[in-house]
């Protein structure tokens, strides 16, 4: 179980994967909301995801969003957290035509970064 602020975190995260190409692609929209509302606080998470898609946020700064969260409740970013995010991300990067080149890097630049978390 982790925080609010880490769900609200990982929505942001997993819009900003989505953006990538430019647009949230039907495919990623569904497992968006089967694997954020599994979560603990799976509906912040889902409102922190279409909130930015609804406003149009850049997915730079829904990253940058994301990643001052985490930084914040860093202590509370345990291992099996940390993989279980990573796991997400990688599950929403192939529901659409498979795992691009930038999302493979997105995704171990996110993990790089929260390794040392």
């Amino acid at each position: 179980m982790y925080s609010p602020d880490l769900s609200m975190s990982l929505g942001s995260i997993v819009y900003a994967l989505s953006k990538l190409d430019g647009r949230l692609h039907k495919q990623e929209q569904w497992t968006v909301r089967e694997l954020l509302a599994q979560g603990p606080h799976g509906d912040l998470a889902l409102c922190a995801f279409f909130l930015r898609e609804n406003t149009g946020e850049p997915g730079d700064d829904a990253y940058a969003f994301g990643m001052r969260r985490l930084v914040a409740k860093r202590l509370e970013l345990t291992e099996q957290i940390k993989k279980r995010f990573v796991r997400i991300l990688f599950r929403v990067a192939r529901a659409h035509n498979g795992i691009s080149q930038e999302e493979r890097l997105f995704i171990r630049q996110f993990w790089q970064e929260i390794r040392v978390l």
